[in-house]
Order: structure tokens, then C-alpha cells, then sequence
């Protein structure tokens, strides 16, 4: 349904504006998470479906500096530079972008004319006119996450791909890996890359030629990417059932599978901690990353329920820990740690830290009380730069990410249900999906997209929702498919 951001609206009620057109989409970007996640799936759902979109307050939810960032920015100028679309007020701190695909040019009677796929009952832009280059560069000033600006690009470039006659484009970023509230190169690379193609996307890969940290010492780092679209579509008539050229994904028809193996990765200095070894040598932040994450993931690895394992056992964790080797990083506050369980039925199920980064996590809020507040009388915590104090964060971010991985692959069965309006449905067989709680916000636009035109896999779909305990979702999840409806289950038909 369109939108306009004239009437008065609650922004975390999902209350609707009154309808402006038919065709040009007005979205809140205070709206749930209210961040840039918003702005990204807006504008590759627009380029996608040929429909305008505006998006009033930008990132009116982040607290400091609102509006567009440079990573959003880039995002925004290669996205409209490959579909055509024109922008309006697309630079870095705009609080309201425009973006108006070819497709949505308007006739004299001010509608939008149906694309050649939209007259099919096909709500997807047609490739017939589209000029897709093989190679694509976006280069930051600063080290914004490369994969955020993916996000924008992929499902795009999974539909018009194919026009540029390559087996695959390639895509070089150079901006941050390895940074704050986003992914990192090491989690897209082990958890989301191996579960899109996992549930039928085609898969792609990357290279990573540098890491760019907003740690320590501001880095910028680059990633090739290499997107294999997807097949050209039939050249016989599309029927209304074959609405969509994306794969049909129900997220609840794929069962998580046992538990067969965990991957653990490591990436920090060389720096001397004042503890010492049990011999007397010294620990190095690596080396005491290595020892106790592996010791805690252990620990609590046996208050889990054993029947998730895939060979359960009363007196131990037969489940193989996998260590990679550390990568040693160039500065004391580059400490990351990535858990990785794969699954018997393919999937893999992640939880990562960075140091710094605490992004709302249980332990480090609890702990900051212990650490960092003294009673009069009492001795002073470590001083700050100290290798105690180093130590302590290091300990407390392991703490962290032991923690959420366990919270992550815990499963859940007949619990009570709350329905989407806050009323409880009682108790119902609803469980968690296959997917990690910051993966599953990464498939939502496929979902929508895989049941594009097709009213009984939507139903299908919304079935299979109720059955999916919502409370794993994260904000983010919730923002995605809000944006989906409002792009593309609204879709006026032709």
C-alpha cells in the first residue's frame, strides 16, 4: 500500500498514512529498527519492481548524526547508476531520498505505465531494455561495511545479471570488513554465503584482498565479490504461477538438522598480556583468546540439550571442535571471534564479537557494574590501556560471544505463542527456524521475492510463519518484512 508522509503516524505502531498514488511508495524510515537497512531494501525493492519510492526521515531511529552515511550513499548512486533510476537528494546526510526507476516515468494522466513484465501479471522489471556491465567499483572514503552495500546490490543483480553475458559480475568495494553493528567478511563468507545457496539462491563468492577495521587504527580494507545471477527466463509467455524468477523459499520447511561440527575463528595481536602461563612463558591476547574461548565453548557447550548434537552423549561433548589458525591483527583493539555449528542438513548456524562492539549483548552490561564501579575505600579497577584492563575486555568479549552462540543454537518447543497484534494464541508447536537470528534477517527479502504472483505460496508461506517462534526474531527481521509488504505484496496488478 502507498504511503505519504504528511499524515500523522506512529512509527513503531505500523499505523498507514492515507495513499498517495497507486504507484509511487511513501515510507516512514523512523518505522521499527528505523536505521539504513530500511533505506537499502526500499531502494533494491524499487529498481526491482520499476515502482518510485521515497523514504522520509532517513535513519531517524539512530541516535547522533541522522540521515544517509557514505556507505548509504555509494549504495544508493551505483544502485540507481546500474537500473537507470534517477535519485533526489541521494548524498551522505540527506534525511529524505527519492528513487524513480525508468519504469516509473508517467503518462499524461500521471500513472505509471505497466513494464513488459507487469503486463504479464509480473511484478518484476523487465531485462529487454536493461545494460548490465561485468564489472562494477564503488570505493569509500571511509571504512562503511562493504557488506551492507551488497545487501543493497544483490537481489538486483541476481535478476538483471544475466544482460551482461558473463558467467558472473564481479563487484570490488573498498571500504570496511571488519566493523561495528554489520557484518563482517569472515561471518558472509562461513554463515551467509554457504545458506543462500543452501536454500537455492546461486551462489556466490569473494575475495578478500584487504581488511578494513573501525578499530584502532581506521583502515580501509577491499572485497571482490562474484554474483552469479540468476538464469535467463523461458522466452515462452510467463504464467501468473511462474510469477517470480527467484527461488520459492518457506522458511519452515527446512529442519536445522544435528549439530556435527563447530569452527571456531580467531582473529587478534600479538600483544603480551601480564598474566602468565602455566610454565611461566607469556600469553599473548591470541593465544588467551584461543585457550579461553575454547575452554568456555566447552563448558557451556554441556548445558545444552544433548539431542541437538549429532552424537549425544551423557559424560561428554563429542561434537569436533575446529580451530582455524588466529590471524594476527596489527593493533591491540583488534580482537574478532566468529562460533560456526554446521548442521547435518547443511546449514550453518553463527554467532560473532568484535571487540568494542557489544551491540546490546547481556554479559558486558552486567559486567560493567563489576569492572568499572568502585565502592569508596576500595581499589581502582585497572587503568585504562593496561594490559589488565586489555585482558579484562578480552575476557568479557568471549564471555559475550560463548553466550549468544549457546542462546543461538538452544531450540525451543511449545512455547507460548504471541500473535502479531500482542495477543497470546496459547500454546503452540512453534519452534525456531534454521537460520541464526542475524541470518534470518538476510533471507526476508528472498522469501517475499520467491512468491511473488503466486497467491497459494503466499498462503503457503504465512502458514508456515505462524508455525516459526517469533521471539527470535530481531528488529531487523521485523523492519525487513515490513519493507517487503509495503514494496511488493501492495503491487497494484495491471
Amino acid at each position: 500500500m502507498a504511503t505519504s508522509s504528511k499524515s500523522a503516524r506512529s512509527a513503531s505502531s505500523g499505523a498507514e498514512y492515507p495513499p498517495k498514488s497507486s504507484s509511487h511508495v511513501h515510507l516512514d524510515g523512523r518505522t521499527l529498527e528505523g536505521g539504513g537497512q530500511l533505506v537499502r531494501i526500499a531502494l533494491g525493492l524499487s529498481a526491482l519492481t520499476g515502482r518510485a519510492v521515497t523514504v522520509d526521515d532517513v535513519r531517524g531511529n539512530r541516535g547522533g548524526r541522522i540521515g544517509l552515511k557514505a556507505s548509504h550513499a555509494a549504495a544508493v548512486k551505483l544502485l540507481a547508476e546500474i537500473s537507470g533510476s534517477s535519485v533526489s537528494d541521494g548524498n551522505i546526510g540527506s534525511k529524505c531520498v527519492t528513487f524513480t526507476p525508468p519504469q516509473a516515468s508517467t503518462d499524461e494522466d500521471g500513472q505509471s505505465p505497466p513494464t513488459t513484465l507487469q503486463s504479464r501479471n509480473v511484478p518484476l522489471v523487465s531485462l529487454d531494455t536493461l545494460s548490465v556491465k561485468p564489472v562494477y567499483n564503488i570505493r569509500l572514503t571511509t571504512p562503511g561495511s562493504v557488506f551492507l552495500i551488497f545487501q543493497a546490490l544483490y537481489p538486483y543483480l541476481l535478476h538483471v545479471g544475466s544482460r551482461a553475458m558473463t558467467e558472473s559480475i564481479r563487484v570490488n568495494i573498498v571500504g570496511g570488513t571488519n566493523g561495528t553493528s554489520s557484518p563482517s567478511y569472515d561471518y558472509v563468507a562461513q554463515v551467509m554465503a554457504p545458506n543462500f545457496a543452501r536454500l537455492g539462491l546461486p551462489p556466490f563468492s569473494m575475495t578478500l584482498q584487504k581488511r578494513g577495521w573501525t578499530s584502532g587504527v581506521v583502515g580501509m580494507g577491499e572485497v571482490n565479490f562474484f554474483i552469479r545471477p540468476l538464469p535467463e527466463p523461458e522466452q515462452q509467455p510467463i504464467k501468473p504461477a511462474s510469477a517470480s524468477r527467484f527461488p520459492r523459499i518457506n522458511i519452515m520447511d527446512y529442519e536445522r538438522g544435528k549439530i556435527n561440527r563447530i569452527t571456531i575463528t580467531i582473529l587478534a595481536p600479538n600483544d603480551t598480556l601480564s598474566q602468565a602461563g602455566e610454565n611461566g612463558e607469556s600469553v599473548t591476547v591470541a593465544s588467551y583468546a584461543e585457550h579461553e574461548t575454547l575452554r568456555r565453548l566447552r563448558k557451556a557447550l554441556k548445558t545444552l540439550d544433548p539431542s541437538i548434537l549429532a552424537e549425544p552423549s551423557e559424560d561428554e561433548i563429542l561434537v569436533p571442535l575446529d580451530m582455524s589458525s588466529t590471524e594476527i591483527t596489527s593493533h591491540s583493539s583488534r580482537v574478532y571471534i566468529l562460533l560456526v555449528a554446521h548442521t547435518s542438513t547443511g546449514f550453518r548456524i553463527g554467532h560473532d564479537a568484535l571487540l568494542g562492539d557489544n551491540r546490546g549483548t547481556k554479559s558486558t552490561k552486567k559486567k560493567l557494574g563489576k569492572h568499572q564501579k568502585y565502592k569508596k575505600g576500595q581499589a581502582p579497577g585497572p587503568k585504562k590501556g593496561s594490559s589488565e584492563a586489555q585482558l579484562q575486555r578480552v575476557s568479557d568479549m568471549i564471555d559475550d560471544c560463548v553466550e549468544g552462540f549457546i542462546e543461538e543454537l538452544s531450540e525451543t518447543h511449545d512455547n507460548p505463542h504471541t500473535d502479531r497484534e500482542g495477543g497470546s494464541t496459547g500454546s503452540r508447536a512453534v519452534k525456531r527456524s534454521c537460520l541464526d537470528s542475524h541470518m534470518r534477517d538476510q533471507i526476508v527479502v528472498f522469501e517475499a521475492l520467491g512468491n511473488l504472483g503466486d497467491k497459494v505460496h503466499i498462503a503457503a508461506s504465512e502458514a508456515a510463519e505462524a508455525l516459526e517462534d517469533e521471539r527470535y526474531w530481531t528488529l531487523h527481521t521485523k523492519t525487513a518484512q515490513w519493507v517487503c509488504q509495503k514494496m511488493l505484496r501492495d503491487v497494484p496488478d495491471n
